[in-house]
């Protein structure tokens, strides 16, 4: 299993490592402790790292540098990649452009979490050609610091770019060629395939390469966990202190990584990252801008997978939602051979899905919008980013001579799975031109849902939030407006005012 590590000449083989252990136990195990440990559950980015990986820019191969949360992150997941940490960034004894900008603006007080900020910078330092205040921001989404008050930070970040710091290139820069070369050679690895004794048990590792490998390992072995980011699954290892027995990883499965644009549907697959699909989301739906910036932080939107937020069958999940209200369908896959199943119909009760033993989803199949068609996606949370939703809602409307002819309308945080609700769209119908809509579709969404109450809202906020949020969509609907629902405070959500 080879990586390259920091500014190492030759890759690094990580041997036949447990396949449980995160990218920060391996650091911090082998003396590399300058990346720190501090929630580990992927929210404070007190760990953050880099990953390089190549990829393609106008037919001209680059390497495109990730921030990632190290402390949910599989080591295994590693293999063929470019690892950076804090320590591999200065060039001989001259520090790295943001470790002196963090220097100079005094962006560092406690200094824990200054390793995991140089590390975003340093990808943003890598990603960007110029900067502004919302590009900083959400390179930083994921690193929080209860010292500095951030203004130093964003300060060290725009001091990175100025002309005497970009006209010097970093080690990184100036040896991509090299680094290039051999991430090309250590991509050209096969699949693999270990097994590693802890205590007397076995604990299984494959990393597939293609569909026929795939459906193969989950005929012989059905109870295989399968990992893409492993941004959720980390958490079962961190938090929950589980060994998963069989680890199948398919961030290398061709098959899955595909984005294909036809006339009437995109089609992705489903180890592609959040991050990766974005432009082609907001090209066809707009309102996926607002949902990916709420989804989670960088560091997350660059590691989770399309597929992973549908399969762990979270009821709070925000892409499920968004795929109901568009009709999107699953494409399955397995040993049986492949099927189609709606989005609405994937999600069975409380953390069970459709998904039989030995299958996995290869892909989502997402309809386009046609004429007359507009898509809107709002999420309630506490915090901006990174924060789980209370209630979060996606609406598809066909309207025709200005009216709702056809409507779907999916909610998470209602129930104990993803869905639609069928009252509440029927209503609509009927009903959009009325006064009282807030007032007609608590009324109705009562009937589709009986949601909990629990630390991120009582039943009764989540319906009346609910309600408002569709009086909310009529009003953007009727004035094409590009409102956002952070735009509102959550008095004017909560009492209607909006």
């Amino acid at each position: 299993m080879l990586i390259l590590f920091n500014q190492q000449q030759e890759p690094l083989d990580l041997g036949s490592i447990n396949p449980n252990m995160t990218v920060l136990q391996w650091l911090r195990g082998n003396n590399h402790v300058g990346t720190k440990e501090g929630c580990a559950s992927g929210d404070c980015g007190a760990c953050t790292a880099v990953i390089g990986e190549l990829s393609d820019c106008e037919g001209k191969t680059i390497i495109q540098y990730k921030s990632i949360n190290t402390c949910i992150a599989l080591a295994c997941s590693l293999s063929g990649k470019h690892l950076i940490t804090v320590e591999g960034l200065s060039d001989g004894n001259t520090l790295h452009p943001v470790q002196q900008a963090m220097v100079e603006t005094n962006g560092s007080q406690c200094g824990f979490c200054t390793p995991g900020f140089v590390m975003s910078l340093f990808a943003l330092y890598h990603n960007e050609d110029y900067l502004d205040t919302h590009k900083i921001n959400d390179a930083l989404s994921g690193n929080l610091c209860r010292c500095t008050g951030y203004q130093p930070i964003i300060s060290a970040a725009l001091l990175s770019f100025d002309d005497s710091n970009k006209q010097n290139p970093d080690y990184y820069k100036k040896n991509q060629p090299r680094l290039i070369k051999s991430l090309i050679a250590i991509k050209e690895a096969q699949s693999e395939h270990y097994l590693f004794n802890v205590k007397g048990k076995n604990i299984s590792y494959d990393a597939p390469t293609n569909i026929n490998q795939l459906s193969e390992i989950l005929s012989i072995n059905p109870s295989a966990t399968i990992i893409a980011g492993g941004s959720d699954l980390g958490l079962d290892i961190t938090q929950q202190l589980h060994e998963f027995e069989h680890i199948v990883n398919v961030q290398g499965v061709t098959e899955m990584k595909i984005i294909n644009d036809t006339e009437g549907y995109i089609e992705i697959g489903a180890a592609v990252s959040y991050d990766s699909a974005k432009s082609d989301l907001v090209d066809l739906f707009p309102a996926f801008e607002s949902l990916l910036r709420r989804f989670a932080s960088k560091p997350i939107r660059y590691w989770a997978t399309i597929g992973g937020n549908i399969a762990n069958a979270s009821p709070i999940g925000d892409i499920p939602p968004a795929l109901i209200a568009l009709d999107a369908t699953l494409n399955i896959n397995g040993r049986f051979g492949s099927r189609k199943v709606k989005v609405e119909d994937f999600f069975i009760n409380y953390k069970q899905t459709d998904l039989q033993p030995g299958e996995f989803i290869q892909s989502v199949i997402i309809p386009k919008l046609i004429d007359g068609e507009s898509f809107h996606f709002h999420k309630i949370s506490r915090r901006y980013e990174d924060d789980i939703s209370a209630v979060c809602m996606a609406i598809k409307f066909l309207v025709k001579d200005d009216a709702i002819e056809r409507t779907r309308v999916a909610l998470g945080g209602m129930a104990e799975i993803p869905k639609r609700a069928n009252c509440l769209e029927k209503m609509l119908v009927i009903n959009r031109t009325k006064t009282d809509i807030a007032k007609l579709a608590y009324a109705e969404l009562k009937k589709d849902f009986s949601p909990i109450s629990d630390v991120r809202g009582s039943a009764g906020y989540r319906l009346q939030v609910a309600a408002n949020l569709v009086k909310k969509t009529l009003l953007m609907e009727h004035s094409k407006s590009d409102i956002n629902i952070v735009d509102l405070s959550d008095d004017a959500i909560i009492s209607g005012s909006q």
